[in-house]
């Protein structure tokens, strides 16, 4: 009798798109065990009707289930695992509107709270930006912004388009020059400016296809970092030899990892794990994360398309953002770093030094 033809690891991750870690974890949990172990290896083989459910499984994590509901699920008939689905999402759907309540209230008590002083001089600010087409996209779809729009005041923005309109992210930030520029002329705050302003930027998403844009963007004045941001751009500020993540990527995959639902391990080599669900685009939602933060002499904010930060290493690029260098040259090194590294894709960076 033939012997059931077996997987390995390896194969099953291609098979799956599932990470080794991941189906470790699967394994050390019970969801998915091996078909054989071999005993003195410790070699982890699977038989190829397993691919499907370890589909199943990442499809699942993906949505934010924990593990011992999934093992419910899998060992469910068809008709009843489907019931079972529904009954856990009426319960995450009825806990997104008690957290949305609570927030509210949040809200409400920390707008109550006084507001700072600011800052009346105007620090020094330094800043550069940097754009390369990468050494394998046909196309320049990134688009980088520094600008000042009034004494200590400085604008930096990154925004990486997709689809089809290569030029979609460049109108993007003209518009957000002008409408920024505007509201702070018309005496709104900051924050409320970029909030403003990102309404000129969301009438230039084309109604139909699949073109779109990510967009950070950030105003330095008075002491403060104010960011507006949707999708994979990160905004970082550097004080000393930290490095601070302003803004989180705008996935599904990091949203779960985030909220302790996903590990790591996992969202490593999940398949949706660069899948944004928050983007300057046709059906998604475009509202920004607003956030402030302080700054001080010394400090680095940096914005960075994800060409730039998925590439580089990450202790390389803290290495170098935490380093002496003025702006400008910090800028031709990232990119260098990033071509060296390859550059599947578009490169955007803004940078600029608080004096």
């Amino acid at each position: 009798m033939d012997q059931e033809p077996l997987l390995s690891i390896g194969e099953l991750t291609a098979a799956s798109g599932l990470s080794a870690k991941a189906l470790r974890l699967y394994d050390e949990s019970g969801l998915l065990p091996p078909r054989r172990v071999d005993p003195f290896s410790g070699y982890r083989s699977y038989g190829a009707d397993q691919v499907p459910r370890a589909r199943r499984i990442a499809a699942l994590r993906g949505v934010g289930m924990g593990l011992a509901r999934i093992g419910v699920l899998l060992d469910l008939e068809p008709a009843a695992a489907a019931w079972e689905l529904r009954s856990w999402w009426r319960q995450e759907q009825a806990d997104s509107l008690s957290r949305a309540a609570a927030v509210g209230l949040l809200v409400r008590d920390l707008g109550e709270l006084p507001e700072e002083t600011a800052m009346t001089d105007h620090p020094t600010l330094i800043a550069a930006s940097a754009l390369h087409r990468g050494r394998v996209r046909p196309a320049q779809q990134d688009a980088v912004l520094h600008t000042e729009l009034g004494p200590g005041i400085l604008l930096l923005a990154v925004a990486d388009g997709f689809g089809a309109e290569d030029a979609l992210s460049a109108r993007i930030l003209a518009a957000l020059e002008v409408a920024v520029g505007d509201a702070l002329a018309a005496g709104a705050d900051p924050t409320s400016a970029l909030e403003e302003a990102w309404t000129a930027a969301e009438t230039l998403v084309p109604a139909g296809g699949e073109s779109g844009s990510t967009l950070t963007a950030a105003l330095l004045t008075g002491g403060r970092l104010h960011v507006a941001h949707v999708g994979d751009g990160r905004a970082l500020l550097v004080h000393g030899d930290r490095v601070d993540p302003v803004t989180q990527d705008h996935t599904q995959v990091r949203s779960l990892v985030a909220a302790g639902r996903l590990t790591a391990e996992e969202a490593e080599g999940h398949p949706q794990r660069a899948v944004l669900n928050r983007a300057l685009a046709a059906g998604a939602p475009t509202a920004p994360d607003l956030l402030i933060r302080r700054i001080e002499p010394g400090d680095l904010v940096a914005l960075l398309s994800d060409g730039v930060h998925a590439v580089l290493d990450p202790a390389r690029l803290a290495s170098l953002l935490t380093g002496a260098d003025a702006p400008e040259f910090l800028a031709a090194r990232i990119v260098e770093e990033a071509l060296g590294a390859g550059a599947p894709d578009n490169l955007a960076l803004a940078l600029a030094r608080v004096g």
